[in-house]
């Protein structure tokens, strides 16, 4: 259990970081800052303890010591220097937040970074939950104080891994809140989260689709899954997550699970909640640009389930399906290249049947990925 003085430590550190504050000289204390720095990144009060204590101490044993001059660094990691520190307190500003320079043992009193991050995030994905993200409001935080730490001299200079990022963004989605995911997105270059990375892509794509299909296709989940989808839209045309103004090689944007979200979407609102009309010509946008990236060689799912993990080719192949199905009743004649969509429709739905019923098969488990395959075909708007 954390102590009290944790948690107003944490109180006093957003107190601290809410105002600019000028360096204070006094006779004992000698304050020191740097240029042109962001500051720390602030965490808020969080639903346990023993996340508050994790949180406070990455800030106080990781984040602060990264954020210091090598002279600083000196100061607090140094024996010879621990008396001095007692006598004579110094601070240092991080931004526009003065920290106290405290003396560490750095063979006793530092904790894994690693271990504290991989415990946070579990204790974040158990905590509350509420319409603001609950604990998953300190993940920006978080990550930010990760990159600040990895970028750091002298300090373990490697980033959060790419498949951690990825669970990262699955848990963040499965609580509802795509939202902090897409605005760690928007400060990649703070947060190091980027759709480059091949398991958030996975993560926020399918995140999207998951989202409006386990609540029914409901008008209001369907909508917030646009309103991601553009966001995602526009990331993906930025240097930081895609190609910019040149497609690259197996760019998300001519890649057919990706577009087929997109589609499947927009088909999704226009079906149910448009009258049936393409009113904003999403729908043929779509499908012109999905049928653009599948062209004459269109790749069907495999017949045979994969034997581990995630079933991949359904949860890529039912979007595509699904989209190209809606679009044909909403677009009609207007249906762009109609002989190659209807073929590669009908392509898709004899291959996802066969790979349905081999899953089926299996008896997958409740909760399993073979019931998540399941799931993602059945629960496709038919009517």
């Amino acid at each position: 259990m954390a102590s009290i003085c944790t948690r107003c430590a944490l109180r006093l550190q957003r107190a601290a970081q809410s105002q600019t504050r000028q360096a204070t000289h006094r006779a004992f204390s000698q304050t020191s800052k740097r240029a042109k720095h962001h500051g720390l990144p602030t965490f808020a009060e969080t639903s346990t303890p023993e996340l508050d204590d994790i949180l406070l101490t990455l800030r106080n044993k990781h984040l602060i010591p990264a954020n210091l001059h090598k002279s600083e660094r000196r100061l607090i990691f140094g024996t010879k220097y621990r008396q001095q520190l007692l006598d004579n307190p110094q601070t240092a500003l991080v931004g526009d937040e003065e920290v106290p320079l405290t003396w560490i043992d750095r063979r006793k009193e530092i904790p894994s970074r690693n271990k504290l991050f991989v415990r946070a995030l579990e204790l974040m994905s158990k905590g509350a939950r509420d319409e603001y993200g609950g604990d998953w409001k300190n993940l920006t935080a978080l990550l930010t104080a990760l990159k600040g730490v990895s970028k750091s001299k002298g300090h373990e200079k490697r980033d959060v891994r790419e498949e951690r990022m990825g669970r990262i963004v699955r848990k963040v989605a499965e609580a509802g809140h795509l939202e902090i995911v897409i605005h760690c997105l928007k400060i990649s270059k703070q947060t190091g989260l980027s759709l480059k990375q091949e398991d958030v892509l996975e993560n926020v794509v399918w995140a999207m689709h998951h989202a409006a299909q386990k609540a029914g296709w409901s008008e209001e989940a369907v909508t917030k899954s646009l309103k991601h989808a553009r966001a995602i839209g526009l990331l993906l045309e930025s240097e930081q997550h895609g190609g910019g103004a040149v497609l690259r090689e197996d760019d998300p944007r001519t890649r057919p699970e990706v577009v087929g979200v997109f589609l499947e979407l927009s088909a999704v609102f226009a079906y149910r909640y448009g009258g049936g009309k393409d009113e904003d010509g999403s729908v043929k946008m779509y499908a012109e640009r999905l049928l653009s990236c599948i062209g004459e060689h269109a790749q069907p799912p495999s017949r045979a389930p994969a034997p581990t993990g995630p079933q991949m080719e359904m949860l890529h192949g039912v979007p595509i399906w699904h989209g190209l199905m809606l679009a044909e009743n909403i677009l009609g004649r207007d249906l762009p290249q109609p002989q190659l969509a209807k073929k590669i429709r009908q392509d898709y739905e004899a291959g996802l049947e066969i790979l349905a019923q081999a899953i089926e098969a299996q008896t997958p488990a409740p909760g399993s990925y073979g019931e998540q395959a399941l799931v993602a075909w059945k629960e496709c708007v038919r009517e």
